[in-house]
Order: structure tokens, then C-alpha cells, then sequence
């Protein structure tokens, strides 16, 4: 069974858990689907909206996939977030990448 089969399992037996499928994501986009990670990122969202480390991926697979729009509001909604959890790191970050995207 290979990794991205094995998050899939763990996601089915653990559906709320967002550790298992922030990874899957992580796979994913490694492997070059980047829609279904960003779907898969999405759902994280839906189930854990406080998961911080989703908005910066999901920012840059959107991003990646020609839609700026979702991706300005993804990292906005992290940032808000971030500043929201004190956490000035990954605010930094979702900052950064907010500044490499195309102007509206």
C-alpha cells in the first residue's frame, strides 16, 4: 500500500482528524495533482477552519491553478486567522504570498 492509499485510510476511519489529510495534500501536490489537493484542502477547511497551515498550501495550489481570486481570499482568511492565533510566522508567510500574486 503506498502513502497516498494509507492517508486515505486513515482519513476514512478518522474523517475529522486534519492531520491525515493536510498530508494527503501535501502528497498530492507532490505528485502534481494539485486539484485534488486543493479539494482535499478545501474539505480540511470545511471540517477544521482553525487548521492554519491549510490556507498558505491551499493559497499556493490555487494560485497555481490560474485562480487568484480564491487564492487572494484563502490567504486573507489565513491571515485573519493567523492574527486571530498570535502567530506572526505564518502571518509573515501568507503575507509573502499574497505579495506574489498577480494585482487585482
Amino acid at each position: 500500500m503506498d502513502r497516498i492509499e494509507q492517508l486515505r485510510k486513515f482519513i476514512t476511519t478518522t474523517p475529522d482528524d486534519p492531520f491525515p489529510r493536510y498530508a494527503l495534500a501535501l502528497e498530492l501536490k507532490a505528485k502534481g495533482d494539485a486539484s485534488t489537493a486543493a479539494a482535499e484542502l478545501m474539505e480540511l477547511l470545511a471540517r477544521k477552519p482553525d487548521y492554519l497551515a491549510a490556507y498558505l498550501q491551499l493559497g499556493m495550489l490555487l494560485a497555481s491553478l490560474q485562480k487568484d481570486r480564491e487564492a487572494r481570499e484563502t490567504l486573507q482568511r489565513g491571515q485573519e486567522l493567523a492574527r486571530l492565533q498570535g502567530n506572526g510566522h505564518t502571518l509573515s508567510e501568507l503575507t509573502q504570498a499574497l505579495e506574489t500574486l498577480p494585482s487585482q
